[in-house]
């Protein structure tokens, strides 16, 4: 979908407003609707927060009905159409797995997400409980600190894709064994 030359950059966006929105559902569900569901629930905080949480899980199946239902496989349109009017061929899910395997920048990217994945959840996750335990914070201002991680995301991963695509253009890419 976009040239090796701009490809790093335009994933990391499209990654750093996936972590926009963890910031936003930490805004939305932890200082909006919280206080909302505490004041209908008689002031019960963990009734509040386990509705709350209820949210974004509802939100995620709805939008992902929609997808499902109404999106396109890739920009010229759905595979089964693709491969009936043989404008794309039929290839092997085997195949395409031996073709990943075989691929050292395959490898490379696996080790690099893996050694940072489990920090941004954790952020993502833990963060709030942290600045409220540490800094004796509110749930609300609590979730709108940790949301600050979710934002941030926006600019930093772009501007890491960035840098990958001039140290690609710099430097070159891995040679894979494929």
């Amino acid at each position: 979908m976009f040239t090796k030359e701009l490809c790093g950059t335009a994933n990391a966006i499209v990654a750093g407003w996936g972590n926009l929105g963890a910031g936003t559902t930490q805004i939305l569900v932890g200082s909006l609707l919280f206080p909302i569901l505490k004041i209908f629930f008689s002031g019960s905080s963990e009734m509040a927060w386990r509705t709350a949480s209820i949210v974004p899980a509802f939100t995620g199946m709805v939008t992902a009905f929609f997808v499902v239902l109404f999106s396109d496989d890739c920009p010229l349109g759905n595979y089964s159409m693709l491969k009936k009017e043989n404008k794309m061929k039929n290839v092997s899910a085997k195949a395409s797995l031996k073709d990943g395997i075989v691929n050292t920048n395959t490898w490379l990217l696996f080790i690099q997400y893996a050694c940072c994945f489990g920090v941004e959840i954790t952020m993502n996750n833990a963060a709030a409980l942290y600045f409220s335990e540490k800094f004796d914070l509110s749930t609300e201002k609590a979730a709108a600190a940790a949301s600050i991680f979710g934002w941030m995301n926006l600019f930093a991963r772009g501007c890491g894709g960035f840098i990958s695509d001039k140290m690609n253009a710099k430097l070159g890419k891995i040679k894979s064994h494929g």
